[in-house]
């Protein structure tokens, strides 16, 4: 049986809705850490350059990534 192009019953659409589910979100783990994106609000700029200096001074901060640090060499 093909389900491509079918309509499916959401079974956790009530759960959800009604309170009684779970998201991601809602995970609290120890030494959990949290992660945040800081995107271009320019869509085609050439970057020539990434002051990150200040957000490792952040407290709390615990690391700061840019595209260089993440490439796979």
């Amino acid at each position: 049986m093909s389900y491509a192009g079918q309509p499916l019953k959401r079974r956790e659409d009530r759960r959800l809705l009604t309170g009684h589910g779970s998201f991601v979100d809602d995970l609290q783990l120890p030494d959990m850490l949290y992660a945040c994106i800081l995107r271009s609000p320019y869509a085609h700029a050439r970057l020539t350059s990434i002051a990150v200096e200040a957000a490792r001074r952040l407290p709390g901060a615990v690391v700061v990534l840019t595209g260089a640090d993440t490439l796979v060499r």
